[in-house]
């Protein structure tokens, strides 16, 4: 798992390493000059002839880009550095940098005299405490650098982008590499941001995982594969069909069939040992001969439907419901049927559920008093309907809207963009995996019978064991389900190109990344029993 900081929460874990530790800033400005040299030296793009040209602004970013070029020049290599903006006020760190570099006889390069001759160019402007637009001279000087040829480096963050938010305040240096200190920064994980930072390399310079005491408020995080490896339930080798959970889906409409099959048949894909259908009576065909593993309920305006979908709701483990149901009053009928006979039963909420929900007060109080064994499925305009907020307004702070929803709706929001947010109000992780050929018509409806399999599969083993399933457990399995989405989607591209990725594709990878899944933790438990 990847720690994820804003700007604030890493000053303050520099700032408890410095004063409670006692590991002078001084020091860990060394050690993060020394790690960007080391982390260069270590791509192949340095050799005995190359020159670097390292561009420094005149905070402790630049004092790290400072101390940079002393190391370059003690290695005896050729590096050039500059000071585009060498007024106003300067850091103490930088003062110090920069009069060492004096002594050993090494002048800055003026900036407007820069050729086009450098190998490397390194960003050391602005750092992590960028918050608001660039001026136009600013825009320009990184306009320059970006013009430049040669291998980019970005020192901790590249300049012009947001910590915090990922924005682009005007415009960006455009890294090929980024060495970021300490812990990753959540402005280089959430887009536009992260298609600046090229490869993010994480570097040890003594900030460790104790400096974290120094702070109150939740950290996000990024999940890797280990993560997934290590807390997918193994499936029983004594269990049976029940044991790995039965799946209700209500899906689909007149019109609509299509939402209703790549939703169960994800499920069933995604390990559902059971999956029974609830859709209009116009689908029930094409179900029946698409998924002849799925049981199949049809709904009309008949009175008799009420104890039908009450029976359905007591013989399954977990409810998807909304995918393709549209938002007339038959459907929200239903939808309010199985919400309320669900009981203490995981409830996935996609799509046109969303919908519902989101124009319906009563609906969303039955939601928030269900203790936070709901889940959220909605993409930016979903949210924003959810919430009241612009999505230019949700994408100005993606995390806090989210995990600030999350806890006040009491529930398991899955937030879908290019990075995905998954949270509880207390714990939000950034979903990566994915790539930009899953924004395709039916990818959420995938994800959404992956997620409900996922919780069925735990609910049901749990079960099988007497045992209740945490809200820890709950968790962590949509959290894997979001996370095993997109490593299917990015499986397509094995195949084919982004733009030719579809949800059908998305599931047909989604067995063999299960797979290989499984073929690590079987390797991993084989390992330790070796120990």
């Amino acid at each position: 798992m990847r720690i994820l900081l804003d700007a604030d929460q890493m000053r303050k874990c520099d700032n408890y390493t410095s004063e409670h530790f006692g590991i002078d800033s001084a020091v860990l400005m060394e050690r993060a000059a020394l790690a960007t040299f080391i982390s260069i030296c270590n791509t192949g793009n340095m050799y005995e002839d190359s020159k670097a040209l390292i561009i420094c602004g005149t905070g402790n970013n630049g004092a790290d880009g400072l101390a940079l070029a002393r190391i370059f020049f003690e290695g005896g290599y050729r590096a050039d550095y500059s000071i585009p903006f060498d007024e106003g006020k300067r850091s103490e760190l930088f003062d110090r940098q920069k009069d060492t570099l004096l002594k050993y006889g090494l002048e800055p390069v003026p900036f407007s005299g820069i050729k086009d001759e450098y190998d490397i160019v390194i960003d050391a402007m602005f750092g992590i405490g960028l918050s608001r637009r660039l001026s136009d001279e600013r825009i320009s000087a990184i306009e320059k650098m970006n013009a430049l040829s040669g291998y980019h480096v970005a020192m901790d963050i590249p300049s012009g982008v947001n910590a915090d938010t990922g924005a682009v305040m005007g415009t960006a240096f455009a890294a090929d590499l980024t060495v970021t200190y300490g812990f990753a920064k959540k402005g280089l994980v959430l887009d536009p941001g992260r298609g600046y930072a090229g490869e993010l390399l994480i570097a040890n310079i003594g900030i460790t995982d104790r400096s974290l005491e120094a702070l109150e408020k939740p950290v996000c995080s990024v999940p890797e594969t280990s993560d997934i490896i290590a807390s997918l339930p193994q499936r029983p080798a004594d269990g049976n069909k029940g044991t790995f959970g039965k799946v209700l889906v209500f899906a689909g409409s007149e019109k609509i069939s299509g939402a209703c099959v790549l939703a169960c048949l994800a499920a069933f894909k995604a390990g559902a040992g059971m999956v029974k259908v609830i859709t209009s009576e116009e689908n029930a065909d094409i179900v029946k001969k698409t998924l002849p593993e799925a049981m199949v309920t049809t709904i009309g305006l008949h009175k008799s439907d009420a104890e039908d979908l009450k029976e359905d709701a007591a013989w399954c483990d977990v409810i998807l419901a909304g995918p393709g149901i549209g938002v007339k009053d038959e459907a929200r009928k239903v939808f309010e049927c199985l919400l309320d006979a669900s009981g203490e039963k995981p409830v996935v909420i996609d799509a046109d559920g969303l919908n519902i929900i989101s124009s319906d007060k009563e609906l969303r109080k039955k939601v928030k008093e269900r203790d936070g064994l709901t889940v959220l499925t909605p993409h930016l305009g979903e949210f924003s309907r959810l919430t009241g907020l612009d999505v230019k307004d949700i994408k100005k702070d993606f995390c806090k809207n989210a995990s600030d929803f999350a806890k006040e709706e009491n529930v398991i929001l899955v937030a879908k963009d290019s990075v995905s947010a998954v949270t509880n109000g207390e714990s939000t992780q950034l979903i990566t995996s994915g790539n930009c050929g899953m924004a395709t018509a039916g990818s959420g409806d995938v994800l959404a019978g992956i997620i409900a399999a996922f919780l069925g599969n735990v609910t049901g083993i749990c079960k099988s064991r007497g045992e209740v399933s945490s809200k820890e457990k709950l968790f962590d399995a949509v959290r894997n389900a979001v996370y095993i989405h997109g490593m299917a989607g990015s499986a397509c591209l094995e195949d084919m190109a982004e733009d030719s990725v579809t949800a059908g594709d998305i599931i047909a990878h989604l067995q063999g990344v299960i797979k290989d899944i499984r073929e690590e933790q079987k390797k991993s438990k084989n390992d330790k029993e070796r120990v």
